[in-house]
């Protein structure tokens, strides 16, 4: 019963987490191009910008935030986590991934501060 419970838990968790990374209706990632997004990441917290982008695609990616966060690029392999940019601590950082799988990459932003901080970043996508 507890076992079926998980189960059903984080499917749910899947879905929601991937429900914000669909595609637009023109066909185009959802975050092929964006700028000046703004968001607030409240403490202990996190902020993902996720979608599924074309292999071969170069993601670029510019973001700067109040306090520093950690910082990462991500997609899930079967089993494993797998960064197409390592995690690090920073308040502002620019820089490319190259698309080498069809999974769903995560740009993700943590806020371990005492406080919430605000961020803005942007997102552009090159073939």
């Amino acid at each position: 019963m507890k076992r079926n419970l998980l189960v059903l838990l984080l499917t749910g968790l899947v879905v929601v987490l991937i429900s914000g990374c669909a595609t637009t209706d023109n066909g185009k990632p959802k975050h092929a191009e964006i700028k000046g997004k703004k968001t607030t990441i409240a403490t202990g917290d996190f902020f993902e910008a996720c979608d599924k982008f074309p292999v071969g695609a170069t993601v670029e990616y510019t973001f700067t935030s109040v306090k520093p966060v950690m910082f990462n690029v991500h997609y899930h392999d079967r089993r494993s986590k797998v960064y197409a940019v390592e995690e690090h601590l920073t308040d502002k950082t620019s820089g490319s991934f190259e698309v080498v799988s069809e999974a769903v990459y995560c740009c993700m932003w943590e806020n371990k501060n005492p406080k919430a901080t605000k961020m803005t970043y942007d997102m552009v996508v090159k073939k």
